[in-house]
Protein backbone atom coordinates (compact mmCIF):
# COMPACT_ATOMS: atom_id res chain seq x y z
CA UNK A 1 0.00 0.00 0.00
CA UNK A 2 1.20 3.52 -0.80
CA UNK A 3 0.42 6.37 1.55
CA UNK A 4 1.38 9.92 2.49
CA UNK A 5 1.19 10.97 6.15
CA UNK A 6 0.44 14.52 7.26
CA UNK A 7 3.05 14.52 10.02
CA UNK A 8 6.61 15.36 10.93
CA UNK A 9 9.00 13.00 9.15
CA UNK A 10 11.01 12.18 12.28
CA UNK A 11 7.99 11.11 14.28
CA UNK A 12 6.45 9.39 11.28
CA UNK A 13 9.56 7.42 10.47
CA UNK A 14 10.05 6.28 14.07
CA UNK A 15 6.44 5.16 14.36
CA UNK A 16 5.82 3.67 10.94
CA UNK A 17 9.07 2.47 9.32
CA UNK A 18 10.97 -0.54 10.61
CA UNK A 19 14.73 -0.94 10.43
CA UNK A 20 16.14 -1.69 6.97
CA UNK A 21 12.81 -2.02 5.15
CA UNK A 22 13.15 0.73 2.51
CA UNK A 23 14.60 0.13 -0.97
CA UNK A 24 15.15 3.74 -2.01
CA UNK A 25 14.96 7.23 -0.49
CA UNK A 26 14.51 10.33 -2.62
CA UNK A 27 13.95 13.56 -0.77
CA UNK A 28 14.12 17.34 -1.08
CA UNK A 29 14.71 18.72 2.43
CA UNK A 30 14.48 22.40 3.38
CA UNK A 31 17.59 24.34 2.33
CA UNK A 32 17.12 26.74 5.28
CA UNK A 33 16.99 29.80 3.04
CA UNK A 34 13.64 31.18 4.20
CA UNK A 35 12.49 30.80 0.62
CA UNK A 36 8.98 31.52 -0.59
CA UNK A 37 8.01 34.31 1.75
CA UNK A 38 7.12 36.91 -0.88
CA UNK A 39 3.63 38.32 -0.84
CA UNK A 40 2.94 37.92 -4.54
CA UNK A 41 4.51 36.14 -7.48
CA UNK A 42 5.33 37.65 -10.86
CA UNK A 43 2.34 35.84 -12.37
CA UNK A 44 0.04 37.81 -10.00
CA UNK A 45 -0.79 34.80 -7.90
CA UNK A 46 -0.38 34.86 -4.14
CA UNK A 47 3.16 34.01 -3.08
CA UNK A 48 4.16 31.01 -1.00
CA UNK A 49 4.68 31.33 2.72
CA UNK A 50 7.95 30.19 4.29
CA UNK A 51 7.54 26.48 4.91
CA UNK A 52 8.43 24.39 7.95
CA UNK A 53 12.11 24.10 8.96
CA UNK A 54 13.30 26.48 6.24
CA UNK A 55 14.09 29.41 8.52
CA UNK A 56 16.02 27.92 11.44
CA UNK A 57 19.14 29.09 13.22
CA UNK A 58 22.34 27.37 12.10
CA UNK A 59 22.34 25.24 15.25
CA UNK A 60 18.68 24.27 14.86
CA UNK A 61 19.18 23.39 11.20
CA UNK A 62 22.20 21.20 11.92
CA UNK A 63 20.29 19.32 14.62
CA UNK A 64 17.23 18.94 12.42
CA UNK A 65 19.32 17.70 9.48
CA UNK A 66 21.42 15.15 11.37
CA UNK A 67 18.27 13.72 12.98
CA UNK A 68 16.41 13.05 9.73
CA UNK A 69 19.55 11.64 8.09
CA UNK A 70 19.95 9.21 11.00
CA UNK A 71 16.37 8.07 10.49
CA UNK A 72 17.01 7.66 6.76
CA UNK A 73 20.05 5.51 7.50
CA UNK A 74 18.11 3.37 9.96
CA UNK A 75 15.26 2.52 7.62
CA UNK A 76 17.21 2.07 4.37
CA UNK A 77 18.30 -1.44 3.43
CA UNK A 78 22.05 -2.07 3.17
CA UNK A 79 23.36 -1.65 -0.34
CA UNK A 80 20.63 0.79 -1.37
CA UNK A 81 20.62 4.44 -2.47
CA UNK A 82 19.49 7.79 -1.12
CA UNK A 83 19.16 10.91 -3.29
CA UNK A 84 19.13 14.27 -1.49
CA UNK A 85 18.41 17.56 -3.27
CA UNK A 86 20.37 20.57 -2.03
CA UNK A 87 21.92 23.79 -3.34
CA UNK A 88 25.53 24.96 -3.24
CA UNK A 89 25.17 26.83 0.04
CA UNK A 90 24.43 23.75 2.16
CA UNK A 91 26.07 21.09 0.00
CA UNK A 92 29.17 20.84 2.26
CA UNK A 93 26.99 20.38 5.35
CA UNK A 94 24.85 17.65 3.77
CA UNK A 95 27.90 15.88 2.36
CA UNK A 96 29.59 15.80 5.76
CA UNK A 97 26.47 14.74 7.68
CA UNK A 98 25.65 11.90 5.28
CA UNK A 99 29.16 10.52 5.71
CA UNK A 100 29.15 11.13 9.47
CA UNK A 101 26.00 9.04 9.91
CA UNK A 102 27.43 6.17 7.85
CA UNK A 103 26.48 6.72 4.22
CA UNK A 104 29.07 6.59 1.46
CA UNK A 105 28.66 9.52 -0.94
CA UNK A 106 28.92 8.16 -4.49
CA UNK A 107 28.40 11.21 -6.66
CA UNK A 108 26.95 14.68 -7.03
CA UNK A 109 24.38 15.05 -9.81
CA UNK A 110 24.12 18.56 -11.21
CA UNK A 111 20.61 19.54 -12.22
CA UNK A 112 20.85 22.06 -15.06
CA UNK A 113 17.49 23.82 -14.84
CA UNK A 114 17.93 25.29 -18.37
CA UNK A 115 16.34 28.60 -17.36
CA UNK A 116 18.12 30.96 -14.99
CA UNK A 117 16.69 31.83 -11.62
CA UNK A 118 17.57 34.38 -8.97
CA UNK A 119 21.00 35.71 -8.07
CA UNK A 120 23.11 38.85 -8.33
CA UNK A 121 26.64 37.65 -9.09
CA UNK A 122 25.77 35.25 -11.92
CA UNK A 123 22.18 34.04 -12.00
CA UNK A 124 21.48 30.59 -10.53
CA UNK A 125 20.73 27.83 -13.03
CA UNK A 126 21.65 24.66 -11.20
CA UNK A 127 21.09 22.63 -8.04
CA UNK A 128 22.80 19.55 -6.66
CA UNK A 129 21.49 16.06 -5.94
CA UNK A 130 23.74 14.02 -3.66
CA UNK A 131 23.77 10.29 -4.41
CA UNK A 132 24.81 8.21 -1.40
CA UNK A 133 24.63 4.56 -0.40
CA UNK A 134 24.21 2.59 2.80
CA UNK A 135 26.87 0.04 2.01
CA UNK A 136 26.45 -3.54 3.12
CA UNK A 137 29.64 -3.64 5.18
CA UNK A 138 29.07 -0.35 7.01
CA UNK A 139 25.87 -0.96 8.99
CA UNK A 140 25.89 0.74 12.40
CA UNK A 141 22.49 -0.25 13.72
CA UNK A 142 21.86 -3.58 15.38
CA UNK A 143 18.65 -5.22 14.34
CA UNK A 144 16.12 -5.74 17.10
CA UNK A 145 14.85 -8.91 15.44
CA UNK A 146 16.10 -11.14 12.59
CA UNK A 147 15.00 -10.01 9.15
CA UNK A 148 13.03 -12.43 6.93
CA UNK A 149 15.24 -14.77 4.94
CA UNK A 150 16.25 -13.19 1.65
CA UNK A 151 18.96 -13.13 -0.98
CA UNK A 152 22.47 -12.21 0.23
CA UNK A 153 22.84 -8.44 0.51
CA UNK A 154 24.99 -6.63 -2.01
CA UNK A 155 25.56 -3.04 -3.05
CA UNK A 156 23.17 -1.93 -5.77
CA UNK A 157 24.55 -0.51 -9.00
CA UNK A 158 22.99 2.15 -11.19
CA UNK A 159 21.13 0.38 -14.01
CA UNK A 160 22.27 2.54 -16.94
CA UNK A 161 25.99 3.26 -16.64
CA UNK A 162 25.97 5.54 -19.70
CA UNK A 163 24.18 8.36 -17.86
CA UNK A 164 26.29 11.37 -16.92
CA UNK A 165 26.15 13.37 -13.70
CA UNK A 166 24.71 16.48 -15.41
CA UNK A 167 20.95 16.36 -16.06
CA UNK A 168 19.49 19.06 -18.29
CA UNK A 169 15.81 19.22 -17.33
CA UNK A 170 13.78 22.47 -17.45
CA UNK A 171 12.53 23.76 -14.12
CA UNK A 172 8.82 24.36 -13.69
CA UNK A 173 7.50 27.78 -14.62
CA UNK A 174 6.33 29.91 -11.72
CA UNK A 175 2.65 29.83 -12.70
CA UNK A 176 2.64 26.01 -12.58
CA UNK A 177 4.34 25.55 -9.22
CA UNK A 178 2.25 24.61 -6.20
CA UNK A 179 5.24 24.50 -3.84
CA UNK A 180 8.04 27.11 -3.69
CA UNK A 181 10.83 24.57 -4.30
CA UNK A 182 8.88 22.07 -6.42
CA UNK A 183 10.94 19.72 -8.59
CA UNK A 184 9.69 18.45 -11.98
CA UNK A 185 8.65 14.81 -12.10
CA UNK A 186 11.02 14.36 -15.05
CA UNK A 187 13.91 14.98 -12.64
CA UNK A 188 12.75 12.25 -10.26
CA UNK A 189 11.92 9.47 -12.72
CA UNK A 190 15.56 8.59 -13.59
CA UNK A 191 16.35 8.14 -9.89
CA UNK A 192 13.38 5.77 -9.52
CA UNK A 193 14.29 3.71 -12.57
CA UNK A 194 18.04 3.59 -11.94
CA UNK A 195 17.91 2.69 -8.24
CA UNK A 196 14.84 0.50 -7.72
CA UNK A 197 12.71 -2.22 -9.27
CA UNK A 198 8.91 -2.33 -9.77
CA UNK A 199 7.16 -3.26 -6.54
CA UNK A 200 9.95 -1.96 -4.31
CA UNK A 201 9.46 0.56 -1.52
CA UNK A 202 10.35 4.23 -2.10
CA UNK A 203 10.28 6.78 0.74
CA UNK A 204 10.28 10.60 0.74
CA UNK A 205 10.80 12.39 4.07
CA UNK A 206 9.72 15.78 2.65
CA UNK A 207 6.90 15.18 0.18
CA UNK A 208 6.06 18.81 -0.62
CA UNK A 209 3.58 18.80 -3.48
CA UNK A 210 4.36 15.17 -4.32
CA UNK A 211 6.64 14.81 -7.37
CA UNK A 212 8.42 11.76 -5.87
CA UNK A 213 5.04 10.21 -5.11
CA UNK A 214 3.89 10.71 -8.70
CA UNK A 215 7.14 9.36 -10.15
CA UNK A 216 7.13 6.31 -7.86
CA UNK A 217 3.50 5.35 -8.44
CA UNK A 218 3.59 5.92 -12.19
CA UNK A 219 6.55 3.54 -12.37
CA UNK A 220 5.03 0.77 -10.29
CA UNK A 221 6.73 1.35 -6.93
CA UNK A 222 5.26 1.32 -3.44
CA UNK A 223 5.52 4.67 -1.69
CA UNK A 224 5.56 6.13 1.81
CA UNK A 225 5.91 9.85 2.37
CA UNK A 226 5.71 12.46 5.11
CA UNK A 227 4.61 16.08 4.76
CA UNK A 228 4.15 18.35 7.78
CA UNK A 229 2.17 21.10 5.98
CA UNK A 230 -1.53 20.33 5.65
CA UNK A 231 -1.84 22.44 2.49
CA UNK A 232 1.03 20.71 0.70
CA UNK A 233 -0.15 17.33 1.99
CA UNK A 234 -3.55 17.92 0.39
CA UNK A 235 -1.90 18.94 -2.87
CA UNK A 236 0.22 15.81 -2.87
CA UNK A 237 -2.57 13.32 -2.26
CA UNK A 238 -4.55 14.84 -5.14
CA UNK A 239 -1.60 14.52 -7.50
CA UNK A 240 -2.10 10.89 -8.48
CA UNK A 241 -5.73 10.18 -9.32
CA UNK A 242 -5.34 6.43 -9.62
CA UNK A 243 -2.92 4.70 -7.26
CA UNK A 244 -3.04 0.94 -8.01
CA UNK A 245 -1.67 0.10 -4.56
CA UNK A 246 -4.52 1.85 -2.78
CA UNK A 247 -7.41 0.12 -4.51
Amino acid sequence: MSIIYNMDCLEGSKQLLADETVDLIITDPPYNLGYGGTGQRRVKQMGFGIFANDNLTDREYRKFTINWIREAYRVLKPGRHIYVCIDWRNYPLLFWMLQHVGFTVKNCIVWDKVHMGMGWQYRYRHEFIILAMKEVHKGRFRRKAPLPRREPQKNRRIVNRSLTDVWKIPKLSGNKMIHPTEKPVELIVPMIIQSSQPGEHVVDFFVGSGPVYEAAISNGRLFTGFEISEDHYNSAIKRVKEDPYNE
